[in-house]
């Protein structure tokens, strides 16, 4: 025969009807208890690469806007050509692309943050362009970040956290579905290209500044796979 509590009362009994008279407090109590996934609500996972024809709807785009766009066309075509990692990409100053006769280097050579890698960068003709229109119209200083953040009138970088919005932006723009971008597709686009290209990816890590070619396979997973029959195939002595 179970236990039973003054008033002849089962404990069962008592546990049921706590149940039944308070669900909100049992409810609570289970919720307060309860840990969340660290990832939740959070975007995870490779950022998608930006294909030939979405880059050039992005810089159409950009371009359509005039003198509103002239910031944003100049840091997209850099972020492009470059393909360096956010932190490389905003902490650029006017100096480390100015020339002795103010025009804007086609090549750069910098020092990444993160590994301390040596860089060469190309710049197209029309990411020069775009950047010396950015320039002036901007009247930045030799000392100025190339890309300023918006508070501290300008002395400090954009953050990691505009230039994201700001993709998302320019995805969602163009129709494409701005929750598969971030500011990694920037940094992969160009990169996937080139390998996909030439098959070459001592070349693409070099570009990257990655410290190995496995890393960099990791980092280029969506690239073609490499047919390594058909090239010995297609290479004969």
């Amino acid at each position: 025969m179970p236990p039973h509590y003054k008033g002849g009362v089962s404990r069962h009994s008592l546990i049921y009807n706590y149940i039944l008279e308070k669900p909100e407090s049992v409810a609570r109590k289970k919720a307060k208890g309860k840990h969340l996934p660290w990832n939740k609500g959070r975007e995870v996972g490779q950022r998608a690469p930006l294909s030939l024809s979405e880059v050039t709807r992005i810089k159409k785009s950009l371009t359509k806007r005039g003198v509103a766009g002239v910031r944003d066309l100049a840091l997209f075509s850099t972020a492009i050509d470059t393909m360096l990692r956010a932190q490389d990409l905003l902490r650029l100053k006017v100096k480390d692309l100015r020339t002795g006769n103010r025009g804007v280097r086609s090549t750069l050579e910098l020092t990444t943050a993160k590994f301390g890698q040596s860089v060469q960068c190309v710049l197209s003709q029309t990411t020069i362009k775009s950047l010396d229109s950015w320039i002036k119209q901007s009247a930045k200083k030799p000392g100025d970040y190339l890309f300023s953040g918006r508070v501290s009138g300008g002395s400090k970088p954009m953050s990691a956290r505009q230039l994201n919005r700001l993709v998302k932006n320019w995805t969602s723009g163009v129709g494409l579905d701005e929750t598969l971008y971030g500011t990694e597709s920037l940094r992969r686009t160009r990169s996937i290209y080139l390998l996909n290209k030439t098959g070459n990816m001592e070349a693409v890590r070099i570009m990257l500044g990655l410290a190995d070619i496995r890393a960099t396979a990791r980092y280029l997973g969506e690239a073609k796979p490499v047919n390594a029959l058909a090239i010995n195939r297609a290479n004969k002595i």
